[in-house]
């Protein structure tokens, strides 16, 4: 099933506001599903925030669906933001001399000019699916704030989402978020041994 979320049929009040039960339920799924995790060590890995503190990635532990502040959802790699809300505010016209297009894509990316072109239309075209229907997928958060990194949550998936929502003004969007274990010590670290291995923890989740 897939849910559609829009600021203005829920009442958010604050950080910890939780979503449905149904999707708790599939937070849940999205918990135990492999490709999950595997996404997310993907991209653990490609972070070099996280590759400059040589940061074992941690494990899952439980989830919780809930409605998280954008600017939290967006700290990470925040200074690239505006680079991405360009591409929403610009011209058709002066798209390829966006920052976004140029440095981003081509230049970090090192994609080519007309692959760049595809995926800022399909960009694009999502900010006005959001506009129209709101979020049809939360957003894939880990919270690292027992990590010594410059944000709370890790975003994993669903940056381009949370762009348009900051776009058009959404002050929350719906996220699974993820507890993780903590980062493992200088000793541990030594010993080959990490903390999954010396402090066993159990795949939870909390559905209150």
């Amino acid at each position: 099933m897939i849910r559609t979320f829009s600021q203005d049929s829920c009442d958010i009040r604050d950080y910890r506001e939780r979503l449905s039960v149904m999707m708790q339920l599939q937070a849940l799924f999205m918990l135990v599903w492999p490709r999950t995790y595997a996404k997310f060590e993907r991209e653990w890995h490609k972070a070099s925030s996280i590759t400059a503190k040589g940061y074992a990635t941690p494990r899952f532990v439980q989830v919780s669906a809930e409605w998280v502040p954008i600017d939290l959802v967006l700290e990470k790699n925040s200074d690239e933001n505006e680079d991405y809300l360009e591409i929403l505010r610009v011209d058709a016209s002066r798209l390829e001399q966006t920052r976004y297009v140029q440095e981003v894509q081509i230049k970090k990316h090192g994609r080519s000019l007309a692959s760049t072109l595809v995926r800022v239309e399909e960009f694009r075209n999502l900010a006005k699916s959001v506009a129209r229907d709101g979020i049809r997928r939360p957003v894939l958060l880990a919270d690292v704030a027992a990590f010594e990194l410059p944000y709370r949550m890790y975003r994993f998936d669903g940056h381009h989402r949370a762009i348009c929502a900051k776009h058009l003004g959404l002050e929350r969007v719906p996220a699974f978020v993820f507890t993780v274990t903590p980062p493992e010590s200088p000793t541990l670290q030594k010993s080959g041994v990490t903390v999954a291995d010396s402090e066993p923890t159990t795949a939870l989740t909390d559905t209150r």
